[in-house]
């Protein structure tokens, strides 16, 4: 093989595994409406909901059991912080009732794990 038909062909692998590689830690996409990041392996999605604030936990693409997590929001806006505990509820979901986060703050999601105490934080600007 001449070296064209060698370069030719690498790239035609190359792109075969580059969508496997793009999605291998989940989507990225909001699944409840609010705003999404990744921290490790973890897809955190935080929703201003009207109730309060819900916290959605998944690993590729599947949901964690938010009874194996102890979390709290960490909220700075107008140089003040505050911290909420988060509540475990059915499913990937944990909430903070009642707690509405201005436009503009800067928030933190922190999460332990209740097994192992592994930590995860993600932080967040809320437009």
């Amino acid at each position: 093989m001449n070296i064209k038909k060698i370069a030719t062909a690498l790239a035609g692998l190359s792109l075969i595994a580059l969508p496997v590689g793009a999605s291998a830690h989940g989507s990225m996409k909001p699944q409840h409406g609010g705003i999404v990041t990744m921290t490790g392996e973890t897809v955190i999605e935080l929703v201003r909901a009207p109730k309060g604030v819900d916290v959605y936990i998944t690993e590729e693409d599947e949901p964690l059991a938010a009874s194996g997590f102890a979390g709290k929001l960490i909220v700075t806006a107008a140089g003040a912080k505050a911290e909420t505990a988060l509540v475990s509820q059915a499913g990937n979901r944990m909430s903070a009732p009642g707690l509405k986060i201005p436009a503009g703050a800067k928030v933190v999601v922190a999460l332990t794990a209740k097994g192992s105490g592994a930590k995860t934080l993600a932080s967040f600007t809320v437009k």
